[in-house]
């Protein structure tokens, strides 16, 4: 969606296994989100970290990438940002918090770093780019960017 500086605005750095990197910038040069990656990265905003799986993930359902994020998220004890709700369950169930994509959208609404206008044409960008996300929830979320006061 070309918005990652959201992310920067919200959290102001960001950590992403070294698998993620593999997979959206190296493997896949030109795929949605590689320059934003490497801009973040050469910024510093962005970081990249190596990471050894504990070998209990592929166990409970993950494995590659999806292990690499759940297992980065548990070691620093930080939330891991999904609109993927398998990844979710499996890393609620490794005890990691999972945060929606709309959550994150919802919250750049209420800290005003996105207007409401701005939030809910977000939210409408990310349902055409794909993003599923059943009727109800995405009303749901766009009574709480409305809300906001």
């Amino acid at each position: 969606m070309g918005r990652l500086d959201l992310l920067k605005k919200l959290y102001g750095k960001i950590l992403i296994p070294q698998g993620v990197w593999d997979e959206v910038v190296t493997e896949a040069q030109g795929r949605p989100g590689a320059r934003e990656l490497e801009t973040g990265a050469s910024e510093g905003w962005i970081k990249v970290e190596k990471v050894i799986l504990p070998k209990h993930l592929p166990n409970e359902g993950a494995e590659g990438v999806d292990a690499e994020v759940i297992a980065l998220a548990k070691r620093i004890s930080l939330p891991l940002l999904t609109n993927d709700r398998a990844l979710a369950t499996i890393a609620r169930t490794a005890g990691v918090e999972a945060k929606w994509l709309t959550q994150a959208v919802i919250e750049a609404s209420r800290t005003r770093i996105l207007s409401t206008r701005d939030a809910r044409a977000l939210l409408r960008d990310l349902v055409r780019a794909g993003l599923r996300i059943r009727s109800e929830v995405l009303a749901e979320a766009i009574h709480m960017i409305e809300d906001r006061e």
